[in-house]
């Protein structure tokens, strides 16, 4: 059925002005975004982030993440208090731990295993690291938004073309139930979806409490740029992670 109401359109949205998108326009995005994806096998880009942990709006934070199929993250924070600390998860390796070192004090001698979902790794980030990127943010935006649909409790505000981080985007805003018995992951998400990759750039998540919890922003992106097994190497004489490996159990 969604895909009938999709075809049904048959309006090519990008580049288009301002118009009151319906619903059925907002899963052609998601649609347009996740054909997209896949034929995506890396990418590299600068992510942006800034959400709200411990009861509190973090700093905003520059975080340079490539990523390759069928999930390897490599990431290095470029600014703030762990600016040089790097990361890196490999899917069926390192015992299924995410591998990080730390720039200053005694952790920089020693590379830290931790499982993806460790409470240190959710101290500083909402969520595991198997939850980094695109898409990611397209599978769990996609499936509550869906979910709204179906239960015709999903409303959309269009709010026409854009830029973010100096790319020409189409910003579309979804509205979930606030209720928190309902399960959907928000109340209000942002999506900024580049003109030309096709791609959400930007998603900005408010929750129940209409506050801003969360804002991923992509920037810099390169799509199959032909990243390599050395660019999730911890070996890698680029990155600084000590052969001297603490496993923390998890």
């Amino acid at each position: 059925m969604r895909v009938a109401i999709v075809a049904l359109l048959g309006l090519c949205l990008w580049g288009a002005p301002s118009l009151a998108a319906t619903e059925a326009e907002l899963l052609r995005f998601l649609e347009r975004a996740e054909q997209r994806y896949v034929d995506i096998q890396d990418y590299s880009a600068i992510m942006v982030t800034r959400e709200w942990i411990n009861g509190s709006l973090e700093p905003e934070k520059a975080i340079l993440l490539k990523f390759q199929r069928p999930f390897k993250i490599y990431m290095k924070w470029l600014d703030g208090l762990k600016k040089g600390r790097e990361g890196l998860y490999v899917a069926g390796s390192h015992d299924g731990k995410f591998l990080v070192i730390e720039p200053n004090g005694i952790r920089q001698f020693f590379t830290t295993a931790l499982a993806p979902s460790d409470p240190r790794v959710l101290e500083v980030s909402r969520h595991p690291v198997t939850d980094v990127g695109i898409g990611r943010v397209l599978e769990i935006i996609g499936e509550n938004v869906r979910r709204a649909f179906r239960q015709k409790a999903l409303k959309l505000i269009d709010r026409g073309a854009g830029e973010v981080a100096g790319r020409k985007v189409r910003e579309i805003e979804g509205i979930l139930p606030a209720d928190l018995a309902a399960g959907y992951y928000c109340h209000r998400v942002i999506l900024s979806f580049d003109e030309e990759h096709q791609l959400p750039i930007r998603a900005v998540v408010f929750d129940a409490e209409n506050r801003l919890v969360e804002d991923y922003t992509y920037t810099q992106l390169r799509l199959n740029s032909g990243l390599s097994d050395k660019d999730f190497d911890p070996g890698n004489p680029a990155y600084g992670f000590s052969i001297l490996r603490i496993q923390i159990p998890g």
